[in-house]
């Protein structure tokens, strides 16, 4: 994949970008770089505030293949800077997490009505052009969390923003206004990456009777490769992030995209089917990025109580869930949330996440 590649806004289908978000040790990450480089893909998409993601890209692409050989994407979180100063003291620091002289893409992180505000503030469009003409940067674009509004809104003031990163999958696209941003993006010709096609992981595991009708049309594909297929079918479409966290996942994508196979029209019928049949595929609509972690005084493992909540509400065996539950650490469950609402502020998924401990702490009381 080349940059023009990426740049292209009418691509027949999109290739496998490998997210770097939720990654195992740097051993395991080494071997997943190593298998992705070898089938024939190249995109990396890391950020500065993804932990451990930077150094693990360095140790495991940077410091042991061609620079030519892969094309790299960082990010700037807009919440974090408050001018040209801290921007570029940001920016120098993945760069040398990175071990990377420049990046092939960089994105303002996680667009929403607040981070946006902060950007404006911050000066962050005018910044990013200026990097670009720099060479730190050969392209410069935005990952989005925000209303449909507001993407308008960027996409009319910063035409010099080069490309757009979403959230699109089906769940998204079909019961939410996702299909809204898919939409604003090609009026405005922009190349789109997809991140979270599997929505965190929540369309890998679907409830048995949707389940079923996927597997009854191919037994041998994963529940999750239907959701990285219909993303990477989308038009405009010319990246797929997949957060892969193991090789089991790693293996299984390559296999999707060797070669790929867009989605026919009764397949799009048969995922519309099974969505009928989901009534409770994401109660709670948690991703898994930990972004409120960060926030969090009590350190409560809020995303592992959502998971929990979810995959009861899926139908897991129930006393399995109630054992994994009670084995999360004391202090640091659902029921211990004070409702102090820092951690709201970092959701991209704008969850009310008291609300929603309370309402998990309920569950498993």
């Amino acid at each position: 994949m080349t940059h023009s590649d990426v740049l292209n806004p009418n691509p027949k289908y999109a290739t496998l970008g490998f997210g770097l978000m939720r990654l195992p040790s740097a051993a395991d990450t080494t071997k997943m770089a190593d298998a992705y480089l070898n089938a024939g893909f190249n995109y990396f998409d890391t950020a500065y505030v993804y932990g451990g993601s930077e150094d693990k890209f360095k140790r495991a692409v940077s410091s042991r293949h061609p620079r030519d050989s892969y094309l790299v994407a960082d990010k700037l979180p807009p919440w974090q800077t408050s001018g040209k100063s801290s921007s570029d003291r940001i920016l120098r620091e993945s760069l040398k997490r990175c071990g990377l002289d420049y990046f092939d893409f960089y994105l303002v992180h996680s667009l929403d009505d607040s981070n946006e505000r902060s950007a404006v503030s911050a000066g962050v469009y005018e910044w990013a052009a200026e990097q670009k003409k720099k060479g730190l940067c050969k392209h410069v674009g935005f990952s989005f969390h925000g209303t449909p509004a507001l993407l308008e809104r960027v996409l009319t003031r910063h035409p010099e923003m080069e490309f757009a990163q979403l959230q699109l999958n089906y769940y998204d696209i079909l019961r939410d206004d996702a299909g809204q941003l898919h939409q604003i993006a090609l009026k405005h010709k922009k190349p789109i990456i997809v991140m979270e096609p599997v929505r965190g992981g929540r369309l890998a595991t679907l409830p048995k009777a949707a389940e079923s009708l996927l597997k009854a049309r191919a037994p041998d594909a994963s529940i999750a490769s239907w959701a990285v297929r219909y993303a990477a079918s989308l038009r405009g479409a010319t990246c797929v992030l997949s957060g892969m966290s193991n090789m089991e996942q790693m293996q299984d994508n390559l296999k999707t995209f060797s070669p790929f196979q867009p989605l026919t029209d009764s397949e799009e019928d048969l995922i519309k089917a099974s969505m009928n049949a989901t009534s409770n595929i994401a109660a709670i609509p948690c991703t898994s990025c930990n972004y409120c972690l960060a926030n969090c005084p009590a350190s409560i493992m809020i995303p592992d109580c959502f998971n929990l909540y979810n995959e009861h509400k899926r139908g897991a065996p129930p006393l399995e869930i109630v054992g994994r539950y009670r084995a999360l650490p004391n202090g640091r469950k659902a029921e211990d949330c004070t409702a102090c609402g820092a951690c709201v502020q970092r959701c991209p998924q704008h969850i009310d996440i008291p609300a929603e401990l309370e309402k998990t702490a309920e569950l498993f009381k």
